[in-house]
């Protein structure tokens, strides 16, 4: 039997799962629950909290950032991040939600006659502003209600439509009627959203075939394992922490621009005193800093204090301000001579 403490000490990160088709994210938890419940003994009350960095479409495939402990509170910096994508574009054919879940809704005779046309219309898409309306069948909330379960019940409401930015849109290859593709984009892109919205571009329907996340913020699907791989580790009493699939917290936003700070600097921030964030950011160059704050990264920096996670800081009107601060190990300053 699993010690629930020895999990609150240690599970503290993340697990880059390999979410197969038919799941959805949360369902994804509920596994990893299960998981913990049957293999070590401790029950869902005891457990670390859980949560994930971006969900993924039951119907599709590929990387799911799951936090765990006290990671789940960089969650958010994973639900920003930029998101890469590969999948197929069925053309002629597409659903009210835009993937095969559904009953073929509208049908076309009209495809398109080779890639360059396609690839045409994908760079028009990257190369200008993309404003993209939620699709009904989402996660996106109208008056506290998601849109799916309005959707369910045959309602459709307004949706007020969003900057998306694409960053790098590639037509790989086209087989009429299917092209497949490479996309790197902001978060919150619906992408079976922008395979109608290409179909439309070309004078025809279309809907999204296949897809599979590759990549979320720093962290590639190649890293990343399945469900059964877990549980067969999590069988022979091998824990979270010790996988290759494991991120340890302070690794987990190893994506954004990194500064340090001094010891007092740390002592400083633990405090809560937004003054000291002048010379941290100073002995950075602040150039360098705005930079990172492009395609996709936010506008913010991380704080380390040696290899520890300490802050985050972010650039609001103008001005750098401490988002968050992660309380550092009392053995880590001590030994850096906080007085």
């Amino acid at each position: 039997m699993e010690n629930g403490n020895l999990w609150d000490l240690k599970a503290s990160g993340a697990l880059l799962v390999n979410k197969h088709q038919g799941v959805s994210s949360f369902g994804i938890i509920e596994l990893l629950q299960d998981q913990l419940q049957m293999q070590f003994g401790i029950k869902r009350k005891q457990q670390p909290k859980i949560g994930h960095g971006g969900t993924i479409d039951p119907f599709a495939t590929g990387l799911l950032v799951v936090c765990v402990g006290k990671a789940v509170k960089l969650a958010r910096y994973f639900l920003g991040g930029t998101k890469r994508y590969e999948g197929v574009i069925f053309f002629g054919e597409t659903t009210v939600p835009g993937d095969p879940t559904a009953p073929v809704s509208e049908k076309s005779e009209v495809i398109p006659g080779s890639i360059e046309e396609v690839g045409k219309a994908a760079d028009k898409f990257s190369k200008e502003a993309y404003l993209q309306k939620p699709p009904m069948h989402s996660a996106k909330k109208k008056n506290g209600k998601p849109l799916y379960e309005l959707a369910r019940a045959g309602i459709e409401v307004d949706r007020e439509a969003k900057l998306c930015h694409l960053y790098s849109f590639k037509i790989n290859s086209y087989q009429p009627p299917r092209a497949s593709f490479d996309l790197i984009c902001s978060s919150g892109t619906y992408v079976r959203t922008l395979a109608q919205d290409i179909g439309k571009s070309l004078g025809t329907v279309a809907m999204l075939e296949t897809l599979t996340r590759t990549q979320s913020g720093a962290f590639k699907l190649e890293n990343a394992w399945t469900i059964e791989q877990i549980a067969d580790a999590g069988s022979k009493q091998v824990h979270w922490w010790q996988l290759p699939c494991w991120i340890p917290f302070d690794r987990m936003l190893d994506g954004y621009r990194k500064v340090s700070a001094t010891s007092e600097e740390a002592e400083a921030l633990c405090r809560g005193q937004q003054n000291v964030l002048f010379n941290i950011l100073k002995r950075s160059s602040l150039s360098e800093v705005d930079s990172a704050a492009v395609k996709g990264q936010e506008s913010c920096v991380v704080v380390y204090h040696g290899e520890q996670l300490l802050a985050v800081v972010r650039r609001q009107d103008q001005k750098w301000e401490l988002e968050r601060v992660f309380l550092p190990n009392k053995s880590v300053l001590e030994k850096s001579a906080i007085k």
